[in-house]
């Protein structure tokens, strides 16, 4: 059996973009925290339900931060299975892969796989406007 032309550059085409596909990005605005892992209260995380990227001088991934009825939460926004970023759902009150579709509680456990390993959680404290990272 002998493979076309066609056949061959489509397979090899489909096959180059797959890593490309199956890293996706949560589309929260990406923010840098100063040295001391603080930050002013971002406008965007004002909402309950909004979340934002942050940078964090220390941390190898930027950290995911969302808002809660409560307060704030964090953790490492890649997912440690397939390094896509992960995303807070508000509504269903967990943390979603956009990549694999592994799912995590908001303190880091496995909710399903495939990913096996408990995320990083960062505690985010406000003090006045700023948020504290810590973790």
């Amino acid at each position: 059996m002998s493979l076309s032309r066609r056949t061959f550059l489509f397979g090899a085409a489909a096959g180059a973009l797959l890593p490309a596909i199956s890293c996706v990005s949560n589309n929260a605005p990406l923010i840098e925290a100063a040295a001391d892992r603080t930050l002013p209260l971002p406008p965007q995380l004002a909402e309950i339900g909004s979340q934002v990227k942050v940078v964090v001088p220390g941390s190898p991934d930027p950290v995911l931060i969302w808002r809660t009825k409560i307060g704030f939460g964090g953790t490492s926004l890649k997912c440690d299975y397939c390094r896509s970023e992960l995303i807070y759902r508000h509504a269903e009150g967990h943390l979603d892969c956009l990549g694999q579709g592994c799912r995590f509680t908001l303190d880091g456990n496995v909710l399903r796989g495939p990913a096996k390993n408990p995320r990083k959680v960062f505690l985010v404290d406000l003090r006045g406007e700023k948020l504290h990272i810590l973790g």
